[in-house]
């Protein structure tokens, strides 16, 4: 992956988490079991993004292929948990 944003990074971590306490994880191993990595632009507004900047924040992430877009409106973690684990916090 290239070099992120201190923003991306951010919002990576946020996503992580965001990820671990609906699955009622702990840490990225935990996240690693669990099939359904699901998130989306909302996921950065309920960590304190503003619409606008969560938006563009997640498009980024997708163009970066940390996030991916399946159909309709699924987008879920990348399953590149080496690179996912430099996000943890």
């Amino acid at each position: 992956m290239t070099n992120l944003t201190p923003n991306q990074t951010e919002a990576m971590t946020a996503l992580i988490k965001y990820c671990l306490s609906n699955m009622g994880g702990k840490n990225i191993d935990d996240l690693e079991m669990d099939p359904h990595t699901w998130v989306d632009h909302n996921d950065l507004m309920n960590a304190g993004w503003s619409l606008k900047t969560a938006q563009g924040t997640f498009g980024s992430l997708v163009a970066e292929g940390l996030v991916y877009h399946y159909e309709d409106d699924l987008f879920s973690l990348t399953d590149d948990w080496a690179e996912l684990r430099k996000y943890h916090a």
